[in-house]
């Protein structure tokens, strides 16, 4: 025998006898009741609901009970098809979970509550989905900033977060923005840990792959460069995990992203300021407390500011294989960008030292490009180096198309040793 309630979540409203006394409202209406009633009494399954999809599905069902018992009535929807969108309001992101359901969307961006964009297989495309007004899209925006402890007002009107699934957040609102709140989610649906799996996805070619394994071996100091959506934190993350699991690594980043499973690592996450203004503490701040933390290996998420001085320094100081990544156009543009970064830290040093001090603490810069089929690819790989009457250069070993050359430099062969040079060559080719 059919319950009342299954038959009342399977029929349309438009199917119930028009006898019945249910209120026609509209969405919003019918939404802001069921809230305000879950809220008074299940507040704290709610919170729970906002990181559980078991817990969400308690929710729907006390809220299609709310719906029955409180006679509601939105056209068109049935019961679960309205307690599922209330849901969603209330736990979720709103019209954005089901695009984040989607693991074929890379890239979810909001430009205003009228026009969501999404990328999927590297390339962009509009959706259907809109939100009700500037107010319904700040809500959502809130949500998830207030779940990474962050704000954003009038007087902080841009922010950076994560979502609970490691999902990079970026928001900003009016009266910066001009078409509305904007929102821009950049997932990781598939966490690459191997260098094989980057051959496998035709990011790398298997030469490449084999030649960055034995750099990463052997400790050379290693910066990932490229443009937005390159690929470069997935790079990371893969070089990073490539490391031997006896050494002890420090990871520092803005947002954590980075993820070294079966490893001896500590993560460190900046902090914004605090809603007094206060509390900062940035990237260069952890980083010279994690000198202190008796480092093997330091990984910075990115440089993007004054710290790159202070690894520069830690990498002319002893500390092998440091990893992180440069936003930049090519090898070339990565080398000037950390002088010019270097020289915000306004330490002193003359820029002639800081391009030395460049030349010997970066051994490798491997530079990503996205391809206009949207395809992520390392298109090269250099060696870093002071070369004699030139100063700071660097070599290419590999081009995408090209295949791997491993004749070094003597430079470079001075810079690091013959021990590691033959190492790399005889490995690499195998």
């Amino acid at each position: 025998m059919v319950s009342i309630l299954d038959k009342l979540e399977r029929e349309p409203y438009g199917l119930l006898s028009t006898h019945s006394e249910a209120r026609e409202m509209c969405f919003e209406d019918v939404t802001q009741e069921v809230r305000e009633k879950m809220l008074e009494n299940y507040p704290d399954l709610i919170i729970e609901a906002r990181m559980s999809r078991d817990k969400r599905r308690e929710v729907v069902t006390l809220i299609s009970n709310v719906i029955i018992s409180s006679e509601l009535y939105v056209p068109k929807l049935t019961r679960q098809d309205l307690a599922e969108r209330i849901a969603q309001e209330i736990c979720g992101l709103g019209p954005l979970d089901e695009l984040l359901d989607d693991e074929s969307v890379t890239e979810i961006m909001v430009n205003g509550p009228q026009e969501v964009f999404v990328e999927k297989h590297g390339m962009l495309a509009a959706t259907p989905i809109k939100f009700q007004n500037d107010r319904h899209l700040l809500d959502i925006i809130n949500r998830i900033v207030q779940s990474a402890g962050r704000r954003v007002d009038v007087s902080m009107p841009y922010v950076d977060a994560r979502l609970p699934d490691g999902s990079r957040v970026n928001a900003i609102i009016p009266p910066l923005a001009l078409n509305g709140p904007v929102l821009t989610i950049r997932r990781f649906p598939r966490r690459y840990t191997e260098l094989s799996q980057l051959v496998e996805g035709r990011t790398l070619e298997p030469g490449a792959a084999s030649f960055l394994k034995n750099c990463v071996k052997a400790k050379l100091d290693i910066v990932v460069s490229g443009g937005s959506g390159s690929g470069k934190t997935t790079t990371l993350n893969v070089l990073a995990n490539a490391a031997s699991p006896d050494e002890r690594i420090i990871v520092i980043e803005d947002s954590a992203e980075i993820r070294i499973p079966d490893h001896h690592v500590v993560y460190l996450e900046a902090r914004p300021k605090n809603m007094e203004g206060k509390g900062e503490v940035s990237i260069r701040d952890l980083l010279r407390n994690a000198l202190r933390m008796r480092p093997d290996r330091l990984i910075i998420g990115e440089c993007r500011g004054k710290e790159t001085f202070d690894l520069i320094s830690a990498c002319n100081t002893g500390h092998e294989g440091c990893l992180s990544t440069v936003h930049a156009n090519s090898a070339a543009d990565c080398l000037e960008r950390m002088v010019g970064m270097a020289l915000m830290a306004e330490e002193g040093v003359p820029v002639d030292i800081l391009r030395s001090w460049i030349g010997i603490g970066v051994d490798v810069i491997v530079h990503l490009e996205k391809t206009s089929a949207g395809h992520r690819v390392v298109s090269g790989v250099s060696l870093v180096g002071n070369k004699p009457g030139k100063g700071l250069t660097h070599f290419h070993v590999y081009r995408r198309g090209d295949g791997l050359r491993l004749d070094f430099p003597s430079w470079f062969a001075e810079k690091v040793g013959e021990g590691r040079c033959q190492a790399l060559v005889e490995e690499g080719v195998t």
